[in-house]
């Protein structure tokens, strides 16, 4: 005899389609599902009545059921449980072979666990769609309803999450703004700081250097005193805060100083936006006019001789050197300055002294530099004859044609003389006769000083 395993395996998936539904029904039946939970289990493992596919069994002597039921109060088939509705369809032939079947199976048991259980609405549902599916791009067109169904809500999270996001993002690049910039705000101050000590060091090592190349310099002349040391020891005799004293009541105040000195920035100024160089006053005194240069941001230097005086100009803030003008000047290196002043100090030094110090500013000043030299008015016969003599350390009157002829002698181009300061117009003389008063009065009140300036041969 042999196997039909086709039939067989259609039995089988039926059988097993069946008592899955069972089991799914008697689940959704019962009130405690942990009592019936071991008949689940043990009926979903009964076996198969397959023996009718089997060859036949040789004959046995079976016992009479009545023998083995004797002694018992029920009979076994009173514990089983009345058969369903299921279980009598299946027993009609032709309604019970359709329910049998595994495909009818297999759907009862999607609508028995369906919610709302087995249902008319959950039968006509699952039929519709398994008809609808069967229409191509269908499914897809459903896929995608679905997808729109519940596009809003995901747009909506998407929304919130990419908000989110931003501030999140936005937060940390605020907090790595303030970060950077506290960062580079500490790194500019410590530069700031390191660039002032260092300029603060530099101007140091400057000021040594200067002073070591005036001690050399002192040194080479060892034979030959400075010449502003030879004039203080030998005509004045002053000392220097008498000398201070001296010039703060025949000079004038510093106001006064400082409102003549105005008119000669002019000069300097526009140097000092094309050069890098500093300007150098030679007998800077107490540093009215370097205190108007650094207030006007040229950076200059001053030289004189007297302690007091230079005590003055670095209690004041500025840059100021004891030592003699021609020494200093010669120690210097060509073309190192973009200017040279000297505000009455000619009048103090001797002829060759002066031609000396004409030619060494020749050499440092570099070219299109200015230099100036302000001294007193001979062509004033109050100042020539009288108010020139009374500072002790005045040798002699420099006429302005003499000064303005050395300059040009010794290389200096495009040389002017500048008088300045006129006397008192209260003293004027009054007369009807012009011709009279008028020279009178340039002789005797015109200008107490005057300024020969020249410029270095570009």
């Amino acid at each position: 005899m042999t196997i039909d395993l086709k039939k067989l395996q259609k039995d089988i998936v039926a059988e097993v389609n069946r008592r899955e539904y069972e089991r799914v029904s008697a689940n959704a039946d019962a009130s405690a599902s942990s009592a019936n939970l071991p008949n689940d289990l043990v009926r979903a493992f009964e076996p198969m009545e397959i023996e009718g596919y089997l060859p036949l069994a040789p004959e046995r002597h079976t016992p009479s059921i009545a023998a083995e039921t004797i002694g018992n109060e029920q009979p076994a088939q009173a514990q089983i449980p009345p058969p369903s509705l299921y279980s009598k369809l299946r027993g009609v032939p032709v309604i019970g072979k359709c329910i049998g079947h595994p495909r009818v199976m297999g759907f009862l048991t999607r609508v028995r666990q369906r919610p709302g259980g087995a249902s008319v609405k959950n039968v006509v549902i699952l039929l519709v769609r398994a008809v609808v599916y069967r229409i191509p791009g269908v499914q897809r067109i459903v896929c995608i309803g679905k997808a729109l169904r519940y596009m809003p809500e995901r747009m909506t999270a998407l929304e919130y999450h990419i908000a989110d996001g931003n501030t999140r993002l936005r937060n940390l690049g605020l907090q790595i703004q303030n970060q950077t910039n506290q960062s580079l705000y500490t790194h500019a101050l410590a530069i700031e700081q390191n660039e002032q000590y260092l300029i603060t060091r530099q101007q140091r090592m400057e000021q040594r250097q200067r002073e070591l190349s005036v001690m050399l310099s002192q040194v080479q002349m060892s034979g030959a005193k400075p010449i502003f040391a030879v004039r203080a020891e030998e005509e004045s005799g002053m000392p220097p805060e008498l000398y201070l004293e001296f010039e703060a009541n025949f000079r004038g105040s510093k106001e006064m100083i400082r409102e003549r000195l105005k008119a000669n920035l002019p000069y300097f100024q526009p140097n000092a936006a094309l050069f890098s160089e500093p300007l150098l006053d030679l007998g800077c005194g107490r540093g009215e006019w370097l205190q108007l240069l650094k207030e006007a941001d040229i950076p200059a230097i001053g030289v004189d001789t007297n302690t007091a005086m230079i005590q003055c100009c670095t209690d004041a803030g500025l840059e100021a050197y004891v030592g003699d003008a021609l020494q200093y000047l010669a120690a210097m290196p060509a073309n190192s300055l973009s200017g040279l002043t000297a505000f009455h100090i000619i009048e103090h030094l001797p002829l060759h002294v002066f031609i000396s110090l004409i030619d060494e500013a020749r050499r440092v000043v570099r070219p299109g530099g200015v230099v100036l030299f302000e001294t007193p008015n001979p062509e004033n016969l109050i100042v020539g004859a009288c108010n020139f003599y009374i500072d002790p350390t005045h040798r002699n009157p420099m006429p302005p044609a003499l000064v303005g002829f050395l300059l040009k002698a010794r290389g200096f181009e495009r040389v002017e003389i500048d008088r300045r300061h006129l006397g008192d117009p209260a003293l004027h003389l009054k007369g009807s006769d012009e011709a009279i008063t008028g020279p009178l009065n340039r002789l005797l009140f015109g200008a107490q000083d005057y300024a020969a300036i020249g410029y270095a041969p570009e």
